[in-house]
């Protein structure tokens, strides 16, 4: 594996890759968000090469080259709707979306969609946004609407800690109390369709993800540092868990088109990746088999790794060290 650094002179909290036409490239485009700043931004990268070593003829070079900022409060939660539409959501509560086709124009704001604590984090799938808060609240977009399509107040009675969607009509989130909560958008009950615990203990669950090819296989990230497996057909606990960190797994991203490799990273400074082939059976704890194979993608760096994505063969990720890492052959 190769790395490139970048010192950016901001704390980020969020990087995703800008999506490729097709899955099988890898993009040389990534977006950040920032906080803890006195001007908070999103901002544009780039990866490009320069050949003006002849020793070393493929030098990566990363550049910000558009930044929008002076954003309220900071940046907590940021997702590619498309290529050119990015969402963003803030501690102020206000969710954003972004049109980067030639530079980055705010094209709408939902202001204060969440309360105390702000928004915590969002999701795309085209046509839909959706954005949950340490309110409890989950709010449901449209790209082209002006105001929120629906509002599930109180939806959860904890602060919700993050969002995906499984289909174009439900999601999942997880909470401060270790529950994984899925919902039927369609559905005119405000109340989640299934609830999973992941511990007995009431340990926080940070992000969640699913597997690509089998979407009923879902990860998630926890504050006891631990990666917690589900599968949402029929169990209501665990699959299996797995203490890879010393601490708060932030974010955890399965691979899109190669998911037996799962990426996270943590308060305690490192990314690692889990090599699997997922097989729930051979997994579960009563069904013996061995456990993932854990690789240290970056060491621990002192500072907490706030923010992963991974494009292809390359992951960017972000820590409070006011860094970008990017790793080349991270797969």
């Amino acid at each position: 594996m190769s790395e490139s650094l970048i010192f950016v002179s901001q704390k980020m909290s969020r990087v995703r890759w800008k999506p490729n036409s097709t899955s099988l490239q890898k993009s040389s485009v990534f977006a950040a968000g920032s906080y803890e700043d006195t001007k908070n931004s999103v901002s544009l990268w780039e990866i490009t090469q320069t050949n003006k070593l002849k020793n070393n003829p493929e030098i990566k070079v990363l550049n910000r080259y558009i930044t929008f900022s002076s954003l309220a409060g900071d940046v907590s939660g940021l997702d590619y709707a498309d290529s050119s539409l990015i969402v963003a959501g803030t501690s102020c509560g206000d969710i954003l979306l972004f049109n980067s086709s030639e530079s980055l124009v705010l094209q709408h704001e939902w202001n204060r969609l969440h309360g105390r604590g702000g928004c915590t984090d969002v999701a795309t799938s085209l046509p839909g946004i959706v954005s949950v808060g340490e309110d409890g609240n989950i709010n449901l977009m449209r790209i082209e609407s002006k105001r929120p399509l629906r509002v599930i107040e109180h939806g959860d009675s904890c602060p919700i800690t993050s969002v995906r969607y499984l289909t174009s009509s439900e999601i999942v989130t997880t909470n401060t109390v270790g529950q994984l909560r899925m919902w039927d958008t369609r559905s005119p009950s405000d109340s989640p369709t299934r609830i999973m615990v992941s511990s007995d203990q009431l340990v926080a669950l940070r992000s969640v993800d699913h597997h690509a090819t089998q979407s009923h296989v879902l990860a998630t990230g926890g504050a006891d540092g631990c990666v917690t497996l589900f599968d949402i057909r029929k169990e209501c606990a665990p699959v299996n868990k797995l203490q890879v960190h010393d601490e708060d797994v932030w974010e955890v991203r399965f691979h899109k088109t190669s998911p037996s490799h799962l990426f996270t990273c943590s308060q305690d400074g490192s990314a690692r990746r889990l090599d699997s082939t997922f097989d729930l059976k051979v997994m579960a704890r009563d069904g013996g088999g061995s456990a993932p194979e854990v690789s240290e993608v970056v060491s621990k760096c002192g500072l907490s790794i706030n923010s992963l994505d991974v494009s292809g063969s390359s992951l960017v990720c972000c820590n409070d060290a006011e860094a970008i890492y990017v790793i080349e052959d991270a797969v």
